[in-house]
């Protein structure tokens, strides 16, 4: 084979001269070829763009990394956008060849993530344009899975952590995406070219958990490790197409296949789960509008038939009601307000005053079926002021709350987002004490709790954090202040995790401070009761 590649080189001058009119050809070489490294080829065939003729590059075996992963420097998005890439391009009628024996010998690699070496999604293609074609590659964010490469051991790599986070592959603006016999390899939001309007892939193999593939996509002949229970949020209006697939549920109980209701069409696919009594169901809320089919299809071995629903009237979900903003201090009032805490500084969001900040109504995906107050702004803030001619002594809080986050990671992403409940609060100079629960890079699947102390709105541990696995739909938090002891319980089906620590300056304060500065909508949490008892 490397004298495959070899020839290839050498012949490419008479290539490039003789059939310079019909397509370009590049070729990719650790140190042997035309380019050393993908990128270098990439940027050459975007100066071919006007010629209107196919360009192809041919890369070697081996592990080329589209970013430094030896870079400790953070990837941070370009002014005015979301996303950080690794390497954004305007390319058209490009192939992409690896001339290796398999997929798995000619690699694309990148090893960065949300709060993982990247501040935002981090992906490593950004490609504008129509006709892309890539074929004997493997596509990989090793960011949460090791990368083995098995023709050279020394070119492998560990994963940078362990808690799964949004990695990305390859965002695109264009039509007509193709890919044959390509490995897609990450864990949360794959991303195999996602944008695409239309995107086919054919003898592939992807491995990812929820918010993953292109929903755009038709899949032919291909293989799939489903991590998690949601590989689509959503897919286009026409829907995506499975056909002759092989798909392998690592998921326990219910495996879905959109997270909202959307179309999805499966033919001759062959399902297999260890778990002998897992169902396989469309989505939480099938919308028979959304029409999904399933035809000649089993699970380990025996046949599955997954309906939808009757074409009947879809319940009337009751719509969110925005609750009014009261920002104002008032003695024995509560304030319904937006508030960007100082230790949120280093990441980019402001206050959104076009809508109020709280709204009334229910949860959603994990918090489905629970009713109360729902952030409906980041940095949503609920503040109750004592009397002011009355002295508070002991004070206990308990607060019923159902994240819209199933898996215990109760927010979006760790990038200073937290949930504060806090009592003995002073709501003019934000002084008091309470219990943080906060979503860190350490963990995909629990959050970390820690006892606080609010000084003039500066913020400080006073207890070693711990992780929890708690913070789920039916989790209760119970906050006491007696004496010069601060304690916190959090407890969810029977189970119980309890955090203590010495309130260093105790006061007469009798305030309620609750600030949430995570994401709303599915990453937001319904606050089902607060109850307040003073002794």
């Amino acid at each position: 084979m490397r004298i495959k590649v070899y020839f290839l080189v050498v012949m490419s001058l008479w290539c490039v001269t003789v059939f310079a009119q019909l397509e370009h050809h590049l070729y990719v070489d650790k140190g042997e070829g035309v380019f050393a490294t993908v990128n270098e080829a990439l940027r050459q065939a975007e100066t071919y763009a006007e010629d209107n003729v196919w360009t192809v590059i041919h890369i070697a075996p081996g592990v080329y990394w589209i970013d430094d992963p030896d870079d400790s420097s953070i990837r941070r998005p370009e002014p005015g956008e979301n996303t950080p890439y690794g390497m954004k391009v305007r390319l058209s009628k490009t192939r992409l060849v690896g001339e290796g024996d398999s997929p798995e010998d000619v690699v694309l690699a990148c090893n960065r993530g949300q709060t993982q070496g990247a501040d935002g999604n981090f992906t490593m293609l950004h490609i504008t344009g129509d006709d892309i074609q890539v074929e004997n590659l493997t596509f990989g964010n090793y960011c949460n899975v090791d990368l083995n490469y098995k023709l050279d051991p020394r070119q492998s790599r560990q994963r940078r952590a362990d808690a799964i986070v949004q990695a990305q592959l390859v965002i695109c603006n264009g039509d007509r995406y193709e890919a044959r016999s390509c490995h897609f390899i990450s864990r949360l939001n794959l991303c195999p070219f996602a944008g695409a309007r239309h995107a086919l892939f054919e003898d592939c193999y992807f491995e990812c958990t929820d918010d993953a593939l292109c929903g755009t996509g038709t899949y032919r002949r291909c293989r799939f490790t489903f991590f998690s229970s949601k590989p689509f949020y959503s897919t286009s209006p026409q829907g995506a197409v499975f056909e002759d697939c092989d798909i392998y549920s690592k998921v326990q109980g219910v495996q879905y296949l959109t997270k909202v209701s959307a179309p999805v069409t499966m033919r001759n696919c062959r399902w297999t789960s260890d778990d002998p009594n897992l169902t396989i169901e469309w989505t939480p809320k099938p919308n028979p509008k959304k029409y999904c089919l399933m035809d000649n299809c089993t699970l380990n071995g025996k046949p599955l038939d997954v309906p939808m629903p009757p074409d009947v009237p879809m319940p009337v979900t009751t719509p969110l009601l925005p609750m009014m903003n009261q920002p104002a201090l008032i003695s024995g009032g509560w304030t319904l307000d937006a508030y960007k805490p100082e230790d949120t500084a280093a990441y980019d969001w402001s206050i959104d005053t076009s809508r109020p900040a709280w709204c009334f109504g229910e949860g959603m995906d994990g918090a489905e079926g629970c009713y109360g107050m729902i952030q409906n702004v980041k940095g949503a803030r609920m503040m109750y002021t004592g009397k002011g001619d009355e002295i508070y002594e002991n004070q206990t809080l308990t607060v019923e709350l159902s994240p819209c986050k199933s898996a215990g990671q109760g927010f979006g992403s760790a990038t200073g987002q937290y949930l504060d409940l806090c009592i003995k609060f002073d709501t003019q100079t934000l002084t008091g004490y309470g219990l943080r629960i906060a979503r860190t890079p350490t963990y995909d699947k629990a959050v970390e709790i820690v006892l606080v102390a609010y000084k003039d709105g500066n913020v400080s541990a006073i207890c070693a954090p711990q992780k929890c696995v708690l913070f789920k739909k039916g989790c209760r938090v119970t906050l006491s202040a007696k004496g010069s002891v601060l304690t916190a319980q959090v407890e969810r089906g029977g189970q119980q995790q309890h955090l203590s620590a010495t309130i260093e300056h105790p006061n007469n304060f009798g305030g309620i401070h609750l600030q949430h500065t995570g994401s709303t909508g599915a990453s937001a949490t319904v606050i089902q009761s607060i109850n307040c008892l003073y002794e």
